[in-house]
């Protein structure tokens, strides 16, 4: 072979070889199953979009390529009403359930679908109801470690709650979301890192709900904003 013809060959193999492993390093090619975990506020009642909608159509338009996984399909008494192409349902929002009650289901639910991705916003049945913050925080500790047995690389993206109109039960969920941060630096490590979203800031109970705990449009809008942010800068 030649000199020249040997400069072309490996020009080509080197240009081939960067080019490759930018493609395969490309978080946007790589298909991430994204767990949608919670109540109804994650779930959404019938003929509502819920943050999910939107939330799907950003990542589709920023290029990423998703699976939402979960063993729901629909909102809280009937499907719900995105209409983005392609939208995948799936998802592990639970209407009225608190943490406990999450956390008796989760190893099931992650064994079936193994998330590299989960967004955990849970916790405001449990201050509605009078639960205490400790026994909530320890119960969002073991479902993430449950999500963790299932796939030890699982990225965990856990909400600082939306607010309530509810005085007593706004009290509680924002003492619970002062107490987030610290779970998440207890828990975040190199391999399955805990990212803190706060969805409380910027957010209006009485503006962004429509009945004092629940995402109107306008809600749901700002919550999809805030993961979408959080996923993105994380990936």
């Amino acid at each position: 072979m030649s000199l020249k013809k040997l400069r072309v060959t490996l020009s080509a193999v080197m240009l081939c070889a960067s080019s490759c492993g930018l493609a395969e390093a490309s978080p946007a090619l790589a298909v991430k199953k994204v767990m949608p975990l919670g109540d109804s506020i994650t779930q959404a009642a019938s003929g509502r979009e819920s943050y999910r909608c939107a939330l799907w159509q950003k990542l589709k338009a920023g290029g990423s390529s998703v699976d939402f996984v979960g063993s729901l399909t629909g909102g809280n008494g009937g499907a719900n009403t995105c209409t983005a192409s392609g939208f995948d349902f799936q998802h592990e929002g639970h209407w009225g359930w608190r943490a406990d009650q999450i956390l008796a289901q989760i190893s099931t639910w992650a064994a079936n679908t193994r998330p590299d991705i989960a967004l955990i916003h849970l916790g405001t049945n449990d201050m509605l109801q009078g639960q205490t913050a400790d026994s909530t925080l320890q119960e969002l500790s073991q479902i993430i470690d449950r999500l963790r047995a299932a796939n030890p690389n699982v990225r965990i993206f856990l909400a600082q709650l939306i607010p309530a109109t509810n005085a007593t039960g706004a009290a509680a969920i924002q003492a619970l979301n002062q107490r987030i941060p610290g779970l998440a630096a207890s828990k975040s490590t190199a391999a399955s890192p805990v990212t803190v979203v706060d969805q409380w800031t910027g957010f209006s109970a009485p503006a962004d709900t429509y009945d004092g705990i629940h995402p109107n449009p306008t809600g749901e809008a700002k919550m999809a904003e805030r993961w979408y942010q959080a996923i993105r800068s994380s990936l």
